[in-house]
């Protein structure tokens, strides 16, 4: 076993390089640490997302500018150990103890690392991106994702591994004379401050300076993600709170409000008033309302793509939505509808309030201002019906719970259940069939009491890890197709039920997804990945009717209320698209992932990013592909786009979007 304190004394020109100081070596066996298992993750990205990527030069970018981010996350990597040995006295630094410290910090920072990259493994294979919001959000609610986790991989066997790892990281280390040329170098104090005030100056100055934003657009996106780092893009999500006043492109206020209500006002919905801030409509029908009830679906993550109507993977996927597709054919079929967002906090946003997606969090997050808003909630409740909300998990992930709490819907979620309301549960909550036996209940329990009722259902089950009970369908648990066509049955065997009951005759439901199973795509932001199934169905009440027209999610719920002749004042940016003043000029779309917020409309797409940057072009819906076009055709598209986002944000801002319908 190597005793020597330093490596061989032949100083070559590589040696000359190497720290001298003990704490400079160590730095340069973690960093080097780092850099190594950062390099080989994102080969293995590559190699999982070998489908998806550009297999071009611009792949010898995703690793140039990847090394940057690297290195830059690398000097954030390496705080904990200066922090550890910086005050260490010069004799430990001598000492045989000194020797075991390093080569268990070496084990302990190889264990971190490789968990790192199988976390960003896992991550990559559910969400086709490195770490982003979405990593932040699910940290906040850790039961939920640690129980997640444990259902869907083998963690004893991970564990086990990445110890095992950390122990031959550390013996290596050991063996090779490393950790013996760490502890040998110079430990005193004035040899130790030149590196620790070097590390603090760069890592500061990486925090203030340099950021995610100052990646290059790639022109496909995935070779853009696999550039980025995981630890650093986690803690730059982590930090960026998105304000649209602050970093994104403007109009003047008071033209931004002008332009939006003219976009809003259609010929059927005239302005409640003169105000030009004042964007509320008069919706107005002839002759009574109809007062069925209304029993919302929201499915998990359900894709257009899942659905053989839509002819996409049609070999692979079209047994798995047997009930969709006859449904699909009974009812009011929206083949051309897009989700606002790529979470179901963002589906519940742009179901509930009908808004375009607000940049960073959703409004359902927004504790500060988002209770009493105009809702679909409040508009069924001005008509005595009974609100409420009914979800499979715990509703306090989210924050679903005080959102719709404090929108007046009443909450029956698991915590509100014992064990004799469930039959089967995981992670993220109870099998569909169990929510739809309690929404069955609280049907009924409206029924009975002779109140008419709205109820919004939230599934789960098409969530990994893919458990449900057996028998139910002829695939086994665990996969994604396998939850798609368990959550196809349960949706069946509940309408179907539902028919013996004697709410059925006066009852309207309506499917429709939160949001696709998959959000990455080759463009920057690919509308394709929001192209989502909705039906209206009750066949003793709905003509069937395909309609193929351009429409958003946050138009499903004013469209419903429009088919049963309600009259109220709208504060919605969501439209009724059954009506004569929805026309071909009028059809648009709000997509959104986290910073990027888009409209599109005739075949054009505007996109607002942070820094006042923007993307016009030509947008293909079916093929997905975006061609950049800046002339002065696309230039209304720009301030269309800034003026819907911009007034939505003001609203939001200054209590605007109250359920009050008296006050503009």
């Amino acid at each position: 076993m190597p005793t020597t304190t330093d490596l061989p004394s032949s100083k070559t020109g590589l040696q000359r390089l190497l720290p001298r100081s003990a704490l400079g070596r160590g730095a340069a066996l973690m960093g080097g640490m780092f850099l190594s298992i950062a390099f080989l993750t994102r080969v293995a990205l590559m190699i999982q997302g070998r489908s998806d990527i550009a297999w071009d030069v611009s792949l010898l970018g995703s690793f140039g500018f990847g090394l940057w981010y690297d290195l830059q996350a690398a000097c954030f990597a390496l705080v904990p150990w200066f922090l550890l040995t910086s005050l260490l006295p010069a004799i430990l630094w001598r000492s045989p103890a000194m020797r075991w410290v390093v080569a268990t910090i070496t084990g302990l920072y190889a264990v971190v690392l490789i968990f790192i990259g199988v976390a960003e493994w896992l991550f990559w294979d559910e969400f086709q991106v490195r770490f982003n919001f979405i990593a932040v959000d699910y940290l906040v609610f850790t039961q939920e994702v640690v129980n997640n986790i444990k259902q869907s991989y083998p963690m004893p066997l991970i564990f086990t591994g990445l110890g095992l790892l950390g122990v031959a990281a550390g013996w290596l280390a050991w063996r090779n004379g490393v950790v013996q040329w760490v502890c040998g170098g110079n430990a005193a104090w004035k040899h130790r401050a030149l590196p620790v005030v070097g590390i603090a100056v760069v890592t500061v100055g990486i925090a203030n300076v340099l950021s995610e934003s100052q990646l290059p657009l790639f022109k496909n996106e995935f070779n853009r993600e696999l550039a980025k780092d995981g630890p650093y893009a986690f803690c730059a999500a982590f930090w960026s709170g998105i304000d649209f006043e602050r970093f994104y492109r403007k109009l003047d206020q008071d033209k931004a409000m002008k332009r939006a209500k003219e976009l809003l006002t259609l010929s059927d919905t005239p302005p409640a008033s003169a105000d030009p801030s004042d964007l509320r409509r008069l919706i107005k029908h002839d002759g009574p309302e109809k007062r069925h009830n209304i029993v919302l679906i929201s499915v998990e993550s359900f894709s257009a793509a899942f659905m053989s109507h839509f002819g996409i993977n049609f070999k692979i996927r079209s047994y798995l939505t047997p009930c969709m597709d006859k449904i699909a054919d009974e009812g009011i079929f929206f083949t051309n509808m897009y989700a606002t967002g790529t979470r179901t906090v963002r589906g519940l946003e742009a179901i509930t309030l009908c808004v375009p997606p607000t940049p960073g969090q959703s409004i359902v997050w927004r504790r500060e201002k988002n209770a009493n808003l105009f809702s679909i909630g409040s508009v069924c409740r001005d008509r005595g019906y009974d609100v409420s909300y009914v979800y499979g998990g715990n509703a306090l992930f989210d924050n679903m719970s005080s959102f719709f709490s404090n929108n007046n819907y009443r909450v029956i979620d698991r915590l509100a259940k014992t064990k004799n309301d469930v039959t089967f549960e995981n992670a993220w909550g109870v099998a569909d069939e169990d929510l739809f036996s309690w929404a069955t209940k609280e049907a009924d329990a409206n029924h009975d009491a002779k109140k008419p009722f709205f109820m919004h259902v939230m599934t789960v089950s098409n969530h990994r890890p893919f458990t449900f009970p057996a028998k139910r369908i002829d695939l086994p648990t665990g996969t994604r197709e396998s939850a798609v066509k368990y959550t196809d049955w349960c949706i069946g065997d509940f309408l179907e039920k539902s028919k013996s009951k004697p709410w059925f005759d006066n009852t309207i439901f309506i499917i429709m997804s939160d949001h696709c199973h998959s959000s990455a795509g080759r463009m920057e932001l690919d509308v394709t990945k929001y192209h989502i199934p909705c039906v209206i169905w009750n066949p003793k009440l709905v003509q069937p009717r395909s309609f193929d027209r351009l429409c958003s999610q946050i138009d499903m719920m004013p469209t419903l209320f429009g088919w049963m002749n309600w009259s109220y004042t709208s504060r919605f940016y969501g439209q009724d698209v059954l009506s004569p003043g929805y026309t071909p000029d009028r059809e648009r779309v709000f997509v959104a992932n986290y910073q990027k917020i888009a409209y599109v409309t005739g075949g054009n797409l505007g996109m607002l990013k942070p820094k006042q940057e923007f993307t016009l072009g030509k947008v293909d819906l079916k093929l997905g592909t975006l061609v950049p076009d800046k002339s002065d055709a696309l230039q209304s598209v720009l301030d269309d786009t800034i003026a819907l986002y911009q007034s939505a944000s003001w609203l939001f801002r200054n209590n605007h979007l109250g359920a009050d319908t008296s006050k503009p």
